[in-house]
């Protein structure tokens, strides 16, 4: 393939990329040796090859270009240490410029903001404000007050948040508290970016009028990028199908739209120069309108140096291009290495041109026809491109899916052979929508066909999402795989193959041939065993079962959405990459809008629920029935003391909640079999009661969680089972340990998080 050959920009770049990226996460000195041992390798390999004439600049750059981007990180990273981790866990005045809004409800808001002055001394740092309210501010406005300033890991709110931060440029979170109320010092109204923000929003309030529903709201995602209006659903069934990338701009929407105008400049004889010109123009305008994502600067950059390129008479290489625009990206924002965006379009564009030369071989043995066999030709070619494409990208981008998402979607390559020509059609017409905006009778018009086929395209990702087509990257055996395939891949495609470069899809080959075997292998294992979790969050707590990739949810808590999406998490590291039953032991108000929350970003197959006890129970039955009826989840009702068949062989009994009068929660307990192996769950409240009411547990298990569901703790540990168990689980930390127990047993004393392997 040998893809750097004669490319020695493109391989300095990146150098640089990698360079920025060593030198964030790694320590100075490590980041150091690597870059002189990457330049003297390169040295080595360049004597060896005996090609003077290339390697001395080959060499050249690539040692300039690290220096300059270790040197872009340095400063960086100096500056923010001697400005900000002095402040630490500090109360800070400061006046700050928002930049951008992440999110604002009445829970709370939190925005980007840009930290002009800190302590009265002037300050060029970001960070993270985080207000408990509803922030009355917008963006580009200045504020002033006072904060703390706090570490982002021990602030952020959910998943990810800390690295979208970083990736933005903020390294500290400020707080706001009690007397330390917020001033507005100037409005943003005025500003260039409000300004902007507002037209957008306009465009998008004009579009969803027209095309209204979810329809409307997709239509606007795929033209403006305003998919933060899209419902949770929708977003949650195009990241299960594999096709988040068709929400997200970037060059695909670019190429759509620049072909369209270049079609009709060229309709309107408007001659080429001038085309490139207004096509360059519109690139620009368009990135400014729809939010400057780096997938969309990306696609901008890269198409104007290949317009560049007809001006000054060269030929344009594409991999010269994207590693020469990812590498200014960063020598200006250099913590964009962090971003997911900026990952994934650099190494999805990079995959697409690595095996470009094999999708052109491929499809050339497909021969050209005429008539009707002509077009079933030319319909397979297309077929075949479009999957080779999705691999291609994918197969880029898998580091970054292993890392960070820990999963990937099967349903990619179909889903993408459907959706594309879609998104392609709504481009098109939703552009001429746009145009037509404020001619009301010829915009409804176009409206309409555009409605539907972008209806027609959440009826084919809905129909889709339900299937089993998520594969979980966190077995133990997906390291000793991937990581040789990446490997050999990359090996693959630097040296020169020439008449061998199908070579190159061997390791992708193997890679799948060695999935399914230890696929197969790990779940026929994992049969006969199933993980159980215990996790403790206060009075909140959950038991969480998984075997093999399949999980379920026992739900011992107030109706947090919390709690049920870091019950998610957990289980996300174990393999699961959806929920199949969700069970609750007891009612709460709260579940109605957690759930509701919970299923629209996560699949939930199932939900389990006990007959009603009282009449405010069976109200909040019939609004989970409502919900569950509206959301497509089955519903399951069953009795107390009722044995239910968990994973074919195993069993759940919950035993009907009792009410001790001196507590508001349930007295709870509910056991837990599987084969020949049980675990007991018992709540706080439960074991209040049986003391008081001198009663004995009737079951009996080879685990005990003594749970601390219930305001009143357990004072004392003796349980009262048919048998001694091997291990005592104690959920609450004023347990006063006064067990009689064998030699044997065990004590876990106050756990967030406890695994059991039952066989």
């Amino acid at each position: 393939m040998a893809i750097f050959r004669n490319r020695p920009l493109a391989l300095a770049c990146i150098a640089l990329i990698f360079s920025v990226a060593f030198f964030f996460v790694l320590p100075f000195s490590v980041s150091l040796i690597l870059a002189i041992s990457s330049v003297a390798v390169l040295a080595i390999i360049g004597f060896l090859l005996k090609r003077a004439k290339w390697v001395h600049v080959l060499i050249l750059l690539t040692a300039l270009f690290i220096a300059f981007g270790a040197t872009r990180v340095l400063i960086g990273r100096y500056y923010a240490k001697k400005t900000l981790a002095s402040n630490i866990n500090k109360e800070v005045s400061a006046t700050l410029e928002i930049e951008e809004i992440y999110s604002r409800s009445v829970y709370g808001s939190t925005l980007l903001v840009k930290i002009g002055e800190l302590n009265g001394t002037p300050c060029h740092a970001k960070a993270l404000l985080i207000t408990d309210d509803l922030t009355p501010f917008y963006l580009k406005d200045h504020i002033s007050g006072s904060f703390l300033c706090g570490e982002l890991e021990k602030t952020v709110l959910y998943e990810g948040q800390v690295l979208e931060c970083v990736s933005d440029g903020a390294y500290v979170s400020l707080s706001t508290f009690e007397g330390g109320n917020l001033e507005l010092i100037k409005s943003g109204n005025r500003s260039f970016m409000t300004r902007l923000s507002d037209f957008r929003e306009n465009l998008h309030f004009h579009i969803t009028a027209l095309v209204q529903g979810e329809a409307g709201e997709l239509i606007s995602a795929l033209l403006l990028g305003t998919r933060d209006s899209l419902d949770a659903r929708t977003a949650r069934d195009f990241r299960r199908v594999g096709i988040s990338h068709i929400l997200a701009l970037s060059g695909l929407h670019l190429t759509i739209l620049l072909g369209i105008a270049d079609k009709v400049l060229s309709w309107l004889r408007v001659g080429k120069r001038w085309r490139i010109l207004i096509l360059t123009l519109f690139s620009f305008g368009y990135l400014l309108l729809t939010g400057f994502s780096y997938s969309m600067l990306r696609a901008v950059l890269m198409l104007t140096v290949l317009r560049l390129s007809f001006f000054v008479k060269e030929d344009y290489d594409a991999f010269t291009a994207l590693s020469a625009c990812g590498a200014m990206m960063l020598l200006i924002t250099p913590y964009a290495v962090f971003d997911l965006s900026f990952q994934m379009t650099m190494l999805a564009t990079f995959g697409i041109l690595a095996f470009a030369k094999l999708q052109i071989r491929l499809t050339r043995w497909i021969p050209y026809q005429k008539g009707v066999l002509g077009l079933a030709c030319r319909l397979l070619r297309t077929a075949i491109a479009s999957c080779l494409i999705t691999l291609s990208a994918t197969v880029a981008i898998l580091p970054v899916q292993w890392l960070q998402f820990g999963e990937i979607s099967l349903l990619s390559p179909m889903a993408n052979l459907l959706m594309i020509p879609l998104a392609t059609v709504v481009l098109v017409l939703g552009l001429l929508l746009l145009m037509l905006l404020f001619v009301p009778i010829a915009a409804s018009v176009i409206a309409t066909p555009t409605g539907w086929v972008a209806a027609l395209m959440l009826q084919i990702v809905g129909a889709f999402s339900p299937l089993d087509g998520m594969l979980s990257l966190q077995y133990d055996f997906v390291p000793y795989i991937l990581i040789p395939f990446f490997i050999i891949t990359a090996i693959l495609l630097v040296i020169d193959l020439k008449k061998l470069d199908l070579l190159v899809l061997s390791p992708m080959l193997l890679t799948i041939a060695a999935f399914a075997v230890c696929l197969s292998v790990s779940h026929h294992i994992g049969r006969g065993q199933l993980n159980c979790i215990y996790r403790n969050t206060g009075s909140n707590e959950g038991i969480l079962l998984i075997q093999n990739d399949t999980a379920m949810i026992c739900d011992v808590s107030n109706g947090s959405y919390t709690q049920l999406y870091e019950d998610y998490r957990l289980l996300k590291q174990h393999c699961a990459t959806e929920i199949e039953v969700l069970m609750l032991t007891h009612y709460h108000d709260k579940q109605i809008t957690s759930i509701s929350r919970f299923s629209d970003s996560i699949m939930l197959r199932s939900l389990w629920l006990p007959l009603p006890t009282t009449d405010e129970d069976k109200e909040i039955l019939a609004s989970l029935l409502a919900l569950t009826a509206e959301k497509g989840i089955s519903v399951t009702v069953y009795s107390y003391n009722t044995l239910l068949t968990v994973f074919d062989t195993g069993g759940v009994n919950v035993v009907e909640p009792l009410l001790e009068t001196r507590s508001t929660e349930p007295a709870l307990t509910f056991s837990l079999s599987f084969g020949e192996t049980a675990l007991v769950y018992q709540s706080a409240a439960r074991s209040e009661y049986e003391r008081h009411q001198t009663a004995e547990s009737a079951i009996a298990g080879d685990y005990l969680i003594l749970g601390s569901h219930g305001p009143v703790p357990h004072e004392e540990i003796a349980p009262s089972l048919q048998s001694t168990p091997k291990e005592i689980v104690i959920g609450n930390e004023k347990a006063l340990l006064q067990y009689e127990a064998v030699h044997d047993c065990r004590y876990i004393l106050y756990p967030e998080v406890k695994v059991y392997l039952l066989e």
